[in-house]
């Protein structure tokens, strides 16, 4: 009896599809390569897929520190679609940039507000890192909302830094991103998600939580 392949063959035909979308282009004025942006809304696993392939081929054409912006709002699954690609590629490293918080630049309470990100150590530890040193990347505490210390990060093997955060596509990052990543996993699922983890985390009252988002993350992403 002939075996169903049609099944198989179409699965073959849509990741065929899928992997012919993942292009590179060189950048204007530069050396460089990055990869064509995707219209589509893709799927969890095939962002995976595209974002694993668009690796390989950046690695193989770019010279240097490859570096990938993952944003999104917050509790839309930026740490878990990161760490997936970790449990795929460990030499990866990644900056979270919760951890780039200043407390002293804290306003009504808001600690989405984009103004919130120390950049200047942001862009100095990304700076130490393409000149091939290690850089000292800030720990954020976010109960006693300070910075606690500090951890030394080397130079990836990979040669693949991924940056994590709200607004790892800002206007001060974009330029020095190879590959742009936008993560979204629907209002009311980054609501639940939000609430879950400020508790967890911060210790914040649920009212408190749903405020902010309301009054601020959504604004601010959208708008910044």
């Amino acid at each position: 009896m002939a075996k169903d392949t049609s099944n198989a063959e179409s699965a073959n035909r849509r990741a065929g599809l899928l992997k012919d979308q993942v292009r590179l282009v060189k950048r204007k004025n530069c050396d460089r390569y990055e990869i064509v942006s995707i219209p589509d809304n893709l799927s969890f696993e095939k962002g995976f897929f595209v974002v694993i392939r668009a690796c390989q081929l950046l690695v193989q054409k770019n010279e240097g520190l490859i570096m990938i912006g993952v944003a999104g709002p917050s509790g839309a699954g930026k740490t878990v679609f990161t760490e997936k690609i970790l449990s795929f590629m460990p030499s990866v490293a990644v900056i979270s940039m919760d951890n780039y918080n200043d407390a002293s630049r804290i306003v009504d309470g808001n600690f989405d507000d984009p103004r919130l990100t120390d950049y200047d150590t942001l862009l100095k530890n990304i700076n130490d890192l393409k000149a091939g040193k290690p850089a000292d990347v800030p720990i954020y505490d976010f109960k006693s909302s300070s910075r606690v210390g500090f951890r030394n990060l080397e130079v990836p093997s990979s040669r693949i830094l991924i940056i994590e955060g709200i607004y790892a596509l800002s206007e001060k990052l974009r330029p020095l991103l190879d590959l742009r990543v936008s993560v979204t996993g629907g209002v009311h699922f980054d609501l639940v998600k939000r609430v879950l983890r400020d508790i967890q985390r911060a210790g914040q009252e649920p009212s408190e939580i749903i405020h902010q988002i309301s009054e601020t993350v959504c604004f601010l992403y959208n708008f910044c």
